[in-house]
């Protein structure tokens, strides 16, 4: 017998605090478009328990990890192993939810004492909140179901290269059929927002989030973002402001509702949960005279393309392209560390899986990751339980080109060595 509870609980900071995403801003947040989130779904079969939590918020880092399961831990008997955090990577939203693991290599941070004290208190407002839906159970029924979206998300390195259209939506009901929860699952940037923007807010996501709950009232929307490093809509939006973050969420909204509407829900679901140890190496780093040319190479570019009148989304590639030149030879400086050791996890719902992965993994290692399943009833994310920055896949370490594989501190071994971890993780799975 399934039980369940759901939690919303607003994580909206303090305004004025550091925004997170993007360098070219020049001061804190001046107000709240849209509050933030962090959404709780716990699961109860009678033989174990699994947390699943959904935050908008850049990332969250070890630190964070290791004190919402320990706090957790100690209140509850849900199992370390069962508590999944997923961000959204909203970059409208505050850069204190990880200032540990990669966030200080990638950005230099003086926290003032407001950025310090957000950052301690998020972890035990998320902790916390588990406990609160942990002790309000409830009979339940769960279904997954999955559908396609065209029009949203791209390949934003190349338009015309591999993207997931994939949705997923997973439906929790209460005993009287009506949802409890609904949980999407989908790759993609929420940049629609840019460096302009100084209100708090999810991006697209925050407009799917209110148009679920309206029209399941009494339900939380959660969202949990994919494998969405290579993926934006650089090359499908329209404008850049919130009319059509708004837009943008409701092409969302519209196929988590119909999906919804077609999930097969029972009270019969098993779960498990278990995690490993991802390990991957660090790149080796090119000669300062190659940095030095690569940054030229980028600012020639962009000259060129401003002088053509290039369309913007050309331009903004072109853009980001030295942005991870300049930043690329700023790690070289900085980086002194052979490996990277973070955490992958698989929970099983059902007859479904779902692989995490901690932080800005490619759209393809996604996809060979879903390949050890048959079934194909396997879902993959991102920016779960921790951050290592970017992690391309190893064909594009072969092209040798763009901002991300740039500003990417791990080596082209990463996405073998990603799925090797994936293979073990569902291996142990009964």
């Amino acid at each position: 017998m399934l039980r369940a509870s759901s939690k919303k609980i607003n994580i909206t900071p303090p305004i004025g605090l550091r925004m997170s995403g993007y360098e070219e801003r020049k001061h804190g947040s001046i107000g709240i478009k849209d509050e933030l989130y962090a959404n709780i779904l716990v699961l109860d079969n009678s033989i174990t328990k699994v947390a699943l939590v959904t935050m908008d918020v850049i990332g969250v880092d070890k630190v964070f990890m290791q004190y919402v399961r320990d706090l957790v831990s100690s209140k509850t008997d849900i199992p370390r192993d069962a508590i999944f955090v997923n961000a959204s990577h909203t970059h409208s939203g505050p850069e204190a939810a990880r200032f540990g693991d990669m966030g200080l290599i990638s950005r230099r941070i003086d926290p003032n004492p407001i950025d310090s004290a957000y950052y301690v208190l998020l972890p035990d407002m998320v902790a916390n909140g588990i406990v609160w839906a942990y002790n309000e159970l409830q009979p339940a029924k769960l279904g997954i179901v999955q559908g396609e979206l065209k029009g949203l998300g791209s390949n934003r390195i190349d338009a015309d290269l591999y993207i997931d259209d994939t949705v997923t939506v997973l439906r929790v009901d209460r005993a009287d059929n009506e949802p409890l929860a609904l949980m999407a699952f989908y790759s993609c940037h929420p940049t629609i927002l840019n460096f302009n923007n100084y209100y708090y807010s999810g991006d697209f996501i925050s407009y799917y989030q209110k148009e679920v709950e309206k029209v399941f009232e009494g339900a939380v929307a959660l969202y949990a973002q994919g494998t969405a490093g290579n993926i934006s809509t650089r090359h499908t939006r329209k404008g850049q402001g919130f009319e059509e973050a708004k837009r943008m969420g409701l092409l969302l909204a519209g196929e988590v509702i119909r999906l919804a509407a077609l999930a097969d829900t029972t009270d019969d679901v098993k779960l498990e949960a278990f995690t490993e140890k991802l390990i991957l190496p660090t790149k080796t780093f090119e000669s300062d005279e190659v940095c030095e040319q690569k940054i030229r190479e980028a600012e020639e570019k962009i000259a060129q393309l401003k002088e053509e009148n290039a369309p913007q989304n050309i331009q903004r590639t072109a853009y980001v392209e030295w942005q991870g030149a300049t930043r690329y030879y700023r790690f070289k400086k900085m980086v002194n560390f052979a490996s990277i050791e973070t955490e992958m996890q698989v929970i099983r719902i059902g007859d479904w899986k779902i692989i995490t992965t901690p932080g800005e993994f490619f759209a393809e290692i996604g996809r060979s990751i879903r390949q050890l399943d048959p079934k194909g009833q396997t879902l993959v994310t991102g920016y779960t339980n921790g951050y290592i920055g970017y992690v391309p896949d190893h064909q594009t370490f072969m092209a040798s080109v763009g901002y991300e594989l740039n500003t990417a501190l791990v080596s082209e071994d990463a996405e073998s060595i990603t799925v090797s971890v994936a293979r073990e993780l569902i291996n142990k799975l009964s």
